[in-house]
């Protein structure tokens, strides 16, 4: 049976808890005096101990410093690892390929159906270049100006080494101040007015032709002109290109007739008949009015026009009024055995516009394809014209083929 002890507080205690709480007394006392055992402090009411001075980092002497790098020669310089590699702003993104990049309006309400002509002419010389051509991405476009821009940006984006675009004057503004810029560029129109380095252009003006046919004409011997135009401002522009290579080239201007309809065509060969002392007539016409005045011109005077007043796809039916009449025209309607010509398939269902603009790209990719090369100093034998570059310029310029009309049918002209 257990003995059972019991304590009660207020009865005295027996001798063992007496000793009990003595010995608790002093270890409590004891723990007071210790140090504390986890503070870097010194205990409180002591005197630390001597500190000794922290010592200065040493200085390397001055002819330790390297002047090129502010370190010291003795620095240990190590390379950084496992860093990621930063890309080269020269190279395209990665997953990007090269590619000639295409970027035509054919979604325009206006320029679709030309550059979708302009599209096929391009595809049919990549088809028949095989594999010397590099792939080609089309992006299709509904405007020249923001839309081109966003185009530039995501073909090189794409890897693009070569842009093809800009069938407008002002597009091709826009593509000199766009990120197609920073690669080849092909314009293909004039870029008024802004120059790249990298942009090179060509066009199919008018202006061009019309200075041609001036020079033409000087060199057939004739100095005294009669210029006739209508009020629309393309005719106005192909007379006034006319006109100053003419002067340029010593011809001499005898008068200008406007003719806005056919009823005013008696009125013309009544202006010319009060006109003695002139040797030929240029027509700023387009097709129906140049045919409705041509009738009225005297034969004695020889005739020249551009491609604007003629229809080389015409019936000869048609194009009878415009006999004897001298402009300069593509090798790819006049000469049909032209070792170029003869290469590329012939299109169907196009206006005689839109055939030109097929013609003008293939003459862009073949171009493009000499540009990406460097030879671009190269004359090209295109089927839109012999292809050269101008000076010192970036712009290519194109010489025709001199022709005529002949029974109603377009031909090369005959020597004089």
């Amino acid at each position: 049976m257990g003995v059972a002890t019991t304590y009660n507080p207020g009865s005295n205690p027996p001798a063992s808890s007496a000793m009990s709480r003595l010995t608790a007394l002093f270890l409590l006392v004891l723990v007071s005096f210790a140090p504390p055992a986890f503070s870097a402090d010194p205990p409180p009411g002591t005197t630390p101990d001597r500190v000794e001075p922290a010592t200065p980092a040493t200085a390397p002497p001055a002819d330790d410093i390297d002047p090129a790098t502010g370190l010291a020669r003795s620095s240990v310089v190590r390379p950084l690892t496992g860093a990621p590699p930063v890309p080269d702003p020269r190279l395209p993104p990665p997953g990007s390929r090269p590619h000639i990049a295409l970027i035509l309006p054919t979604v325009s309400d206006t320029l679709g159906r030309l550059a979708e002509a302009l599209r096929q002419g391009f595809a049919a010389a990549a088809e028949a270049g095989g594999r010397d051509v590099p792939p080609i991405i089309l992006t299709a476009i509904g405007n020249e100006g923001p839309a081109l821009a966003a185009a530039c940006r995501d073909a090189l984006a794409r890897g693009a080494i070569m842009v093809v675009a800009a069938m407008t004057r002002d597009g091709a503004a826009n593509l000199v101040r766009s990120d197609c810029a920073r690669t080849l560029a092909l314009a293909l129109n004039e870029p008024q007015g802004a120059s790249s380095p990298n942009v090179f252009s060509m066009s199919l003006s008018l202006d061009h032709e019309a200075r041609q046919v001036a020079l033409m004409a000087v060199a057939d011997g004739w100095r005294n002109a009669i210029v006739i135009s209508s009020p629309s401002p393309l005719s106005r522009r192909v007379q006034e290109s006319f006109e100053r290579e003419w002067t340029r080239a010593a011809g001499e201007l005898r008068a200008r007739i406007t003719f806005a309809n056919p009823d005013e065509a008696e009125a013309v060969r009544e202006a010319i008949t009060k006109l003695p002392g002139a040797d030929m007539v240029f027509l700023a016409l387009d097709q129906p009015q140049a045919r409705s005045v041509r009738g009225y011109i005297t034969g004695a005077l020889p005739v020249y026009a551009t491609s604007m007043s003629v229809n080389p796809r015409a019936e000869a039916i048609v194009n009878v009024d415009l006999q004897d009449v001298r402009y300069v025209e593509m090798p790819w309607f006049v000469q049909p055995d032209h070792p170029a010509v003869m290469v590329y398939p012939q299109p169907r269902n196009l206006s005689v516009d839109e055939e030109r603009l097929y013609a003008y790209g293939i003459d862009a990719l073949r171009l493009a394809l000499q540009i990406l090369k460097g030879d671009r100093r190269a004359p090209l034998d295109g089927v839109t014209g012999r292809i050269t570059l101008e000076g010192a310029s970036n712009n290519f310029a194109r010489a025709l083929v001199p022709a005529e009309v002949d029974g109603g049918r377009v031909i090369p002209r005959r020597a004089p």
